[in-house]
This record gives C-alpha cells, structure tokens and sequence, in this order.
C-alpha cells in the first residue's frame, strides 16, 4: 500500500485511524468483522483489502514462529545449521528468502535468519510490521535505514545486499553476523563479576529483546573478553579501546556520506565470532535531504544513550557529535560495566544527561588507564563543541592510546568547568548576577550614607569648635570687665 503525496490529508489520517484502531483489536484478541469494515467505508476498500492481505501473508509466514514459541527456547534457537536450505525447517518464503528463525525484535523492525534462495546464502532480513507500515512516518523510517546502509560501504558497517516489498510486506536483507552484540556482551561481563549497577546495558534487552544468534551460546570472541577482563585488565582496556576506533571509523565515513545515526548504543554494535565490530540498525539516521523527517521536539533514540541535545527535543542541531556522544557513553558502560547515568526513570535520566557530570570512570575502576578515561569523559562533554570535533578525531586519540603515543585530550580546567557549569544553568548565573548586582548597589547606598553621616559629624565638630574659639575670648573679656568695675 504506497502512500501517494497527493493523496487528501483528512482521507490519510481517517485510513490509518481505522487500520490502528483494526490492528489494536488484533492485538486485544478480538476478530474485528472484514465485511462490516468494508461496507463502513466503500471509498477507502481497496486500501484496506491491499492492508489485510499483506496482513494475513505476514500472519501466514510467522505461524510456525509463534508455534515454536510455546515449545522449548533452546529448540527454537538452536544451533545455526550447516545446511540452510532444509525447507522442512523454515517458517515460509517471502519472495526470494526463505525465513528460518526470529532473531530480533525493535521499534523498527523484526530480524529474521533467512536464506537468499536464488544464491543460496544466509542473511538477515529485516521486516516492518504491520503496525508500523501504515504509519507513513514509520514506513519512511524503515527506507531511510535500508537506504542509509546501502549507500555507506564500509568494512564495519553491516552491508545490505536487497530491498523490497513482496505482497505489501516492506524488508531489506543484509549480512547475517554471527556473534552477539555489545549490550549481551556487557550483560555477560556484568553477570561474572556480579556487579549491580543502577541503569542497565540497554532498554531494549531488558524487554527480553533477542540477541543475534551465535555458534553455541556465548561466542568464543566473548569469552576470551571476558577472560581478558578478569585476568588482564590492561589487555581489556586496549580491547575496549580497538573497538571504540573501529566504530569511530565506521561513524566517520556514514558522517562524511552526510548520515548521522542518532542511536549509537551497545545493543547496535555487533561483535562476531573474530571479535570484530560491526555497526547496524540505521532506522532514526538523519540522511543529508531528510532532514523532516525529526520533529521539532521530538526525541530520538535510546534515551541512556542519548546526546544532552538530543535530550533536550528541542529546537537546535543534532549532528555528527551527538554520535560521538553515544559511542563515549557506550565505551563508559564497556570499561566500568555501568551507564554514564542510572536515572530510574525518565524524568531523572533527563536531568541527569543535560545536568550532571558522570562519575568518573576510574572512581568505579581504578585499573583503567587515565589517558583512556580522558577520551571517553571529552566524548561525553555537555556541549558539542568540547567533545572531539569528528568521530575521526576521536579514532586517532583512541589509535594513539593503542600505540602508548599522547593523547591529545586534555582534561578540563576548572575555569572551562565553571564556563560550561554555567552555560547549563543560565538561569542560577542569571539569578546571581542579580543578586551580585543589588548587593553591590545596596552597598554603595550603604558607602553614600556612612559617608554623608562622617560629613555631617565633621561640619557639626568644626561648628562646635568654632562657637567654643569665639566663646572664649567673649568670657575672658566678661571677667576683664567684671574685675575692673570691682577695682
């Protein structure tokens, strides 16, 4: 169901009420009546066959799913098989893949393990639910990401090899990672050292979101982290730090095609079996040319994760720094295996992400390498223009750390902490500047009138002094005179 830009805005908006209002009645377990729906509304029928069509072909190919879902977990994901095609063991074809197994599950999509028929090879398809594919803005969202990964080709970027709509069911295909991705990660670190930290690694694993699958369980790459952490910090640090730069570079070159992603987090960094790093889920990127697709006001992203600015949803520019942001929050998590901030809830988190400084990451660790700290706290600077200008930059700080080079971050002085302390709260400075302002004057006021009381104490002195000097001879006269009419 293509949505025509010349279509009536008032017909739109009616149609997308009617197919939510069908979709929340699906979801409620209620069976609304086709034929009731389609005689309430004879001008809107063949967008509404074309809607429950799609619907029912999508409903058709995830039954097996939602089938296996009531068996065994380990059954369903099990072991990645060495003969894909097996068609006895998929969930039903859309066009030319033929899907296998869920894998994951956002706001944005559901990822599915499928094979490419025709070249018989295995990917990752990701498919826009019905939910969301008759919301225009939603729907745009989906192509943005498909589109803003087809045209950034980079090493450490997931490719996509297809995009389309088969039966009115929109997808793209890409590279299946096999591996896990840095919130599992962090989850395993965190589960081995039994730490408890306020926040948690990412929003969407707390509701349970599946983790893209691996080989057996936790992949070899993690493991040999997790050894690393426990037995060689020093080595884990320089891990961490090798996987911030291959980020950092694979943000730099969406940057310099004009994307921003705009959601950098540890449950959209992929590690595979190799223990290489892979950035993926492009589906909130700003793409030179749409920039309307963000809502003044509107805010994006995972919020732990989130830029000040992007959490201020304000009027203002979310550009390639707020990236840089998010992968410095993220390298926080990896090294102290808490969030910057742990807001229990949103109001808190906000506060906290526009306001507060983080902790710092060698208060929570002290093995972790001062130079490595220095990098990750200017990513994570208030303002964007004290963060690294470039995500390039912040790779060749993270290179130079890697060769035991200098750094060139510096940490803060404590006059550019008072600058930046009061750029964030104009209002305190602004009070006190008033305050400053009325002592100064009631003080001066205070000076006018000790001074003008010292002056009049001095004019009625001398006045005294003066009737005393002209007293005196007065009487000496007197006494003169009084002695002469005695005599």
């Amino acid at each position: 169901m293509a949505h025509d830009p010349t279509e009536d805005p008032d017909r739109e908006d009616r149609r997308n009420r009617i197919l939510l209002a069908f979709v929340e009645a699906l979801e409620e377990g209620r069976d609304p009546d086709r034929g009731l729906l389609m005689d309430a509304y004879p001008d809107l029928r063949p967008d509404l066959e074309t809607f429950l069509a799609g619907h029912d072909e999508l409903a058709r190919l995830t039954a097996p799913l939602r089938a296996g879902s009531e068996r065994d977990a380990h059954a369903l994901i099990g072991p990645i098989r060495d003969e894909p095609g097996d068609p006895a063991a998929s969930l039903g074809e859309l066009g030319d893949f033929r899907l296998l197994r869920e894998v994951g599950r956002g706001g944005m999509g559901v990822v599915y393990e499928a094979e490419q028929i025709s070249l018989r090879r295995r990917v990752a398809l990701k498919i826009l639910p019905f939910a969301a594919a008759i919301d225009p803005r939603r729907l745009q969202r989906f192509k943005t990401e498909a589109l803003a990964a087809a045209h950034v080709q980079h090493e450490r970027i997931v490719p996509v090899h297809a995009v389309g709509c088969e039966r009115g069911v929109h997808y793209y295909a890409m590279r299946f990672i096999d591996g896990q991705s840095l919130a599992a990660l962090i989850g395993e670190l965190r589960a081995l050292s039994d730490e408890q930290p306020g926040g948690t690694a990412d929003a969407e694993t707390e509701k349970g979101r599946p983790e893209p699958p691996s080989a057996a369980g936790s992949t070899s790459a993690a493991t040999t982290i997790s050894r690393e952490r426990s037995a060689d910090k020093l080595q884990y640090f320089s891990r961490v730090a090798g996987l911030g730069r291959q980020a950092a570079l694979a943000l730099e070159h969406a940057h310099q095609a004009g994307i921003v992603h705009r959601d950098v987090k540890p449950g959209n960094l992929l590690l595979d079996l190799r223990g290489q790093l892979w950035v993926t889920d492009f589906g909130l990127a700003r793409v030179t040319g749409n920039a309307g697709l963000t809502i003044t006001g509107e805010l994006l992203g995972t919020l732990r994760y989130a830029s000040p600015e992007q959490v201020r949803a304000g009027p203002g520019i979310v550009d390639h720094r707020s990236d840089v942001y998010s992968l410095g929050a993220t390298l926080y998590e990896l090294l102290t295996l808490r969030p910057p901030f742990d807001g229990r809830d949103r109001n808190t988190l906000i506060q906290q992400i526009t306001d507060d400084e983080p902790a710092s990451p060698r208060s929570l660790a002290r093995a972790i390498p001062v130079e490595l700290e220095t990098i990750v706290l200017k990513s994570l600077r208030k303002e964007p223009a004290d963060r690294y200008a470039t995500a390039q930059a912040m790779a060749d700080d993270l290179e130079r750390f890697l060769d035991g080079q200098p750094i060139l971050a510096r940490r803060p002085t404590a006059r550019e902490r008072l600058r930046a302390w009061s750029r964030r709260h104009p209002a305190i400075v602004g009070s006190g500047i008033v305050a400053l302002v009325l002592l100064s004057a009631a003080s001066l006021v205070g000076m006018a009138i000790v001074r003008r009381e010292q002056a009049k104490t001095l004019a009625e002195q001398r006045e005294q002094g003066q009737a005393k000097r002209e007293k005196g001879p007065a009487s000496r006269n007197w006494v003169l005179g009084l002695n002469s009419m005695e005599g």
